[in-house]
């Protein structure tokens, strides 16, 4: 009986090669091995936020306190320009609005701001008349000065003037920043002739 050597090498050869190929293609796999037994639960996490909504921050937003004319907790410009308002169809909730003339400034100064938070400012307008527009400005005070954090512009052609129909204007200022102690909002009135404004039910928050 003759044996060849060198024909069984190859056949070695050969399987081994086909070991190693289906190793690589995953084929190689054993049987799963046993469930190592689970670790310890770690510590539960805590999770703070500084940026808290604290309900509403404006005085008298709803302008529905009115002394001498004027409502509370407010600052005026120009004062003699600047009267609340309960006519019908003159405010959107409530009994009062504020009626502000061309060239008046409405504003109010909050405290309780805190840094790294951002705000939302609402409010309700009406032009009393067709050409009446309007800057309202979230400004933020801080250590070092002023920081303008949003601006909204309301332009006389943009602007609702319909008896009894208010519209409704929000903004998201930006991150309040560093050193920030209070923040000012403030409304700007231009008016042609004897136009007004007729603001009501503003607001702030934090988000």
């Amino acid at each position: 009986m003759n044996f060849n050597i060198e024909d069984e090498s190859k056949d070695r050869k050969n399987n081994c090669l086909c070991e190693v190929v289906k190793c690589l293609t995953k084929d190689c796999t054993g049987p799963t091995g046993p469930r190592g037994a689970t670790g310890p639960t770690g510590p539960t996490g805590n999770c703070t936020c500084s940026c808290v909504s604290r309900g509403e921050l404006v005085v008298n937003g709803g302008m529905e306190i009115v002394i001498d004319d004027k409502p509370t907790g407010w600052l005026f410009s120009n004062p003699d320009n600047i009267t609340s308002e309960n006519s019908q169809g003159r405010f959107h909730s409530g009994n009062w609005s504020i009626n502000i003339t061309d060239d008046s400034t409405l504003s109010q100064v909050i405290n309780n701001i805190e840094p790294g938070c951002f705000y939302e400012l609402s409010f309700f307008a009406r032009g009393e008349g067709a050409q009446v527009s309007l800057n309202a400005n979230v400004i933020f005070i801080t250590n070092s000065g002023y920081v303008l954090g949003g601006n909204l512009m309301v332009r006389f052609q943009d602007m609702t003037n319909s008896n009894r129909d208010f519209a409704y204007y929000r903004l998201i200022t930006s991150e309040a920043p560093v050193g920030t102690t209070e923040v000012r909002i403030e409304f700007i009135v231009n008016a042609n002739g004897n136009q007004s404004l007729d603001l009501d039910d503003v607001s702030l928050t934090s988000l």
